[in-house]
C-alpha cells in the first residue's frame, strides 16, 4: 500500500500522467493522498460495473491507494473504488481547468484543492472499469 503526506501539491518535475497500474498507484499516492473528494463521474455508462451512487464519494478523503493483479484500489473514508485500466488506460493528475486532460474521459475525480485524477483511453469505446463499494466493517 502506497501513502503520502502530499495532499495534492504538483512537485515540480513529478509526473503528471501513468499508463500502468503500478505507475498510477505511486502518481495517486504522490498527488492525491489526504484530498477530499468533491466529485467523481463515470462518463462512459458501461465502465461503471457496481451499482452504488457514485455520489456517495463526496466529502470522503482518499487515505490510500495499492496496485492488487492490474487493478487500482481508491480507499476513501467510507468506500473505496476498484478501477481497471485494460491495456490502453491511462491516470493525468491535473488543475481542473487545465487544458491538457482527456477531452472524452471515462471518469473523472475532482478534489476540493482544485485538482482531479482524470481516467482516460485512447479510444471512444470506453473500457476502463470502476466498481465503487462501500468499506467493509
Amino acid at each position: 500500500m502506497i501513502a503520502s503526506p502530499l495532499k495534492g501539491i504538483m512537485m515540480p518535475g513529478s509526473p503528471t500522467k501513468a499508463t500502468d497500474p503500478t505507475s498510477a498507484a505511486k502518481l495517486i499516492s504522490d498527488h492525491a493522498i489526504g484530498a477530499t473528494v468533491s466529485t467523481f463521474r463515470v462518463f462512459g455508462i458501461n465502465s461503471l460495473k457496481t451499482y452504488s451512487d457514485p455520489d456517495a464519494l463526496q466529502g470522503q478523503a482518499l487515505e490510500s491507494v495499492a496496485e492488487v493483479e492490474n487493478t487500482l484500489q481508491l480507499k476513501f473514508t467510507r468506500h473505496s473504488i476498484d478501477v481497471d485500466l485494460q491495456r490502453t488506460g491511462s491516470v493525468i493528475w491535473h488543475a481542473i481547468d487545465n487544458t491538457s486532460a482527456s477531452k472524452s474521459p471515462t471518469g473523472r475525480l475532482i478534489f476540493t484543492n482544485g485538482f482531479a485524477l482524470t481516467f482516460a483511453e485512447p479510444a471512444k469505446t470506453k473500457r476502463i472499469a470502476f466498481w465503487v463499494k462501500e468499506a467493509s466493517t
